[in-house]
């Protein structure tokens, strides 16, 4: 059980003066995660410190029940960009279905990328399916990479086939590197073998972290992934031929895990010559 008198020191501290206590007690009073503690939490919502909101708002996503879910909503239109930060992952914390429409107009309408970005991780942890055209519209449309990154990370994670083609599409067309290494992740995660053709084109890259997250997403594919991937063997386009012969490669080649895990610069595919 909590030290009632520890908590209310804490509480005391908050409704004090002094700026470096309230921000300690709020971070205390967010590792105690204590009930009686929030009226004062909530107080501070409204304080003009932006980083006394901020920190009130994270307190409040480990604090916080169902009570507190309109404040929260509330501090997604707070003037500052990390209070809204802290708010869209705080709904994903508490919000339950209550927060899913307001986290998804999150992620679709605000004006800063990072807030977009923590709505998407925040869409990642509800686990609500409800969210798949909204993060879709975000890996296909939003202009940042780090939004894109994390709409395809929490696509993965719902684990819902009806994601594929734009995951794909991600893989194969997205300029930034760390999206694509996001998409075929999510692809492996999803693991569905109707991905295989596009996974195969996309061990056709140069880049060792896309190929080798392509790589892996393939092998979650087992036994009836393996099978598909020899009847491209076969097929009349020869860049999936190439990529099928990869793939059987990395499927079927011996090699010591432990020395490729202790090795940072190991380039799996450079002692194959496996040119396009």
């Amino acid at each position: 059980m909590n030290d009632h008198p520890l908590v209310s020191r804490l509480i005391d501290d908050l409704r004090g003066t002094d700026r470096f206590k309230q921000r300690m007690a709020l971070q205390k009073l967010a590792q105690i995660k204590d009930s009686r503690a929030l009226p004062a939490i909530v107080e501070k919502l409204h304080d003009p410190d932006k980083s006394i909101r901020a920190l009130a708002v994270q307190a409040l996503g480990s604090v916080g029940d169902d009570d507190t879910i309109p404040h929260l909503l509330s501090a997604l239109d707070d003037s500052t960009r990390d209070v809204r930060r802290a708010a869209a992952l705080a709904l994903g914390r508490v919000g339950g279905s209550a927060a899913l429409p307001p986290l998804v107009g999150t992620l679709l309408g605000d004006s800063d990328s990072f807030v977009r970005w923590e709505a998407a991780r925040a869409l990642q942890l509800l686990g609500d399916t409800r969210a798949l055209p909204a993060l879709v519209e975000a890996l296909i449309a939003d202009e940042n990479s780090y939004v894109r990154y994390a709409a395809a990370e929490t696509l993965g994670e719902l684990g819902d086939a009806t994601a594929l083609d734009a995951l794909e599409e991600a893989l194969l067309y997205d300029e930034n590197a760390y999206v694509r290494y996001a998409a075929a992740r999510a692809l492996g995660e999803i693991a569905d073998l109707d991905a295989i053709p596009s996974l195969l084109w996309a061990l056709h890259t140069h880049n060792t972290h896309v190929w080798h997250a392509t790589a892996e997403a393939l092998w979650t594919l087992e036994e009836p992934g393996f099978l598909r991937i020899l009847e491209y063997l076969h097929d009349t386009n020869a860049g999936l031929r190439r990529g099928a012969y990869k793939a059987m490669i990395w499927l079927t080649a011996a090699y010591d895990d432990d020395a490729v895990a202790d090795r940072d610069d190991y380039d799996l595919g450079a002692g194959w010559s496996w040119e396009n």
